[in-house]
């Protein structure tokens, strides 16, 4: 089971008079949702781009099964909110990019392309260009061209949030599957209290001044949907309602504090 951990992590940005985040422990293992909330300015995408490699921490540590990360590494997948496809490829080519890094045979690359088009609901469109697809096909490309690696983790910073409010839910139901499916830990920063409690296994609430941790509430309505359980059935369940007013006022209270 691969082990994803930010040990009491700070980074301080130059310039600025104190950290984005400071002391902020985290960790994430193989079938663990774990998902970041908090205001603007609480370090949540700190934290996910240290987990990445990309911003070095300027103090504790990054590790992965207890090995430092200095780098970014195909362990672990990004996905933006920005969808990052390269718009001079088609999408058979976008999916199958990081197989073309690793030097794979054609014939191999655009087979595992079809299949990860399949497990994102977008089969037969390998030869489309990215400008002929609406936003949720584009993240949902974004979301193929991550799994293709087959990393241990998914980092996701906002990856739904551009989208309008049908196809974000859509968009949270194939997450869902793919995790289940896939066994990965997940690493997701979002503003969405509803999406944060149906997605999560656990959500660290976050503060800012500087970013920090003042709470992580389990949580267990995404795995209720991998039983079966409709997402409206969910919703419309009191105690998700309940769940709902209490991630707020942990948010809230985190400010205060």
């Amino acid at each position: 089971m691969a082990h994803l951990f930010l040990d009491h992590v700070s980074v301080h940005y130059d310039g600025q008079a104190q950290p984005a985040v400071t002391q902020t422990s985290i960790s994430v293992r193989s079938g663990d949702f774990v998902v970041l909330v908090g205001r603007s300015g609480c370090g949540k995408t700190t934290l996910l781009n240290a987990a990445a490699g990309l911003v070095p921490p300027t103090g504790g540590t990054v590790t992965v099964d207890g090995k430092t990360i200095t780098a970014p590494g195909a362990d672990r997948a990004v996905v933006f909110q920005n969808d990052a496809l390269f718009p001079w490829l088609n999408v058979r080519d976008n999916v199958s990019f990081a197989l073309t890094l690793r030097g794979v045979p054609l014939r191999e690359r655009d087979a595992a392309a079809v299949r990860l088009l399949e497990r994102v609901k977008l089969d037969g469109i390998g030869g489309k260009a990215i400008w002929e697809l609406s936003g949720g096909m584009r993240q949902r490309i974004g979301l193929a061209r991550a799994l293709a690696a087959e990393p241990d983790f998914l980092l996701m910073d906002e990856p739904l949030g551009a989208l309008d409010a049908l196809t974000r839910e859509r968009m949270q139901t194939l997450l869902l599957d793919i995790w289940a499916a896939n066994a990965v830990g997940v690493l997701m920063v979002t503003h969405g209290i509803d999406e944060a409690l149906l997605l999560a296994t656990r959500i660290v609430v976050l503060a800012p001044g500087p970013g920090r941790v003042v709470r992580e509430i389990e949580a267990g309505f995404g795995r209720r949907y991998a039983g079966g359980e409709p997402v409206r059935s969910i919703k419309a369940d009191p105690a998700f309602n309940q769940a709902r007013a209490e991630l707020e006022d942990s948010i809230l209270e985190g400010e205060a504090a």
